[in-house]
């Protein structure tokens, strides 16, 4: 196995998981897990556990850090003005 992480829509679709189904088996909500997949929102280490066991990957092989979006835009915990 590489040590290369991966997103969580691409082992979301590797696995053949629609985001409705992941939100069913995580209990996050669509919204939330749409902006993570999209990595448009910090996830709660809550939220990675259970991402992680919901697609059976360990956390080091998950690419869920740092939003890339710019600071001061919705997820990154800047200002919102």
């Amino acid at each position: 196995m590489s040590n290369e992480k991966r997103t969580v829509r691409a082992v979301r679709r590797e696995k053949e998981i629609t985001l409705q189904q992941l939100a069913e088996k995580t209990g996050i909500p669509l919204r939330t897990l749409t902006m993570i997949d999209r990595k448009h929102y910090f996830a709660s280490p809550e939220q990675v556990r259970r991402i992680c066991d919901a697609l059976d990957v360990p956390p080091e092989e998950l690419d869920i850090g740092a939003p890339e979006t710019k600071p001061g835009t919705w997820g990154t915990g800047g200002t919102y003005s």
